[in-house]
């Protein structure tokens, strides 16, 4: 849109076709919806986002799991070999993950 009235415009088209509660990129013009008009062109290769996307997923399992591997991989639902392998390749150290305390035991009086 080139000026505020044809963003209300706009806006207004894509709540009207919207069939629930989010906007998404297929309710906008087809003008808006390239990845070069929005500035959302692609810097990264299909390979490394999915490397960079398979590291954070197990970084999150392993955050959850406070660094246990064998957990992580249930989380992950993988094995613990495999986790082991991704492990090593990104360079993770799950010891980071591990708290310094065990949580303390809660005695009832």
């Amino acid at each position: 849109p080139g000026n505020v009235r044809e963003l209300e415009n706009t806006l207004e088209r894509a709540v009207l076709t919207c069939d629930g509660n989010v906007i998404h990129g297929h309710h906008l013009p087809p003008t808006l919806q390239t990845a070069e008009a929005s500035g959302t062109a692609i810097k990264t290769s299909l390979s490394d986002a999915i490397e960079q996307y398979e590291k954070d997923l197990i970084l999150d399992a392993l955050k959850s799991a406070r660094g246990n591997r064998a957990r992580a991989a249930r989380l992950l639902n993988s094995t613990e070999r495999i986790i082991g392998y991704k492990i090593r390749k990104y360079r993770i150290d799950p010891r980071r993950f591990r708290s310094a305390q065990a949580p303390s035991s809660v005695k009832s009086v």
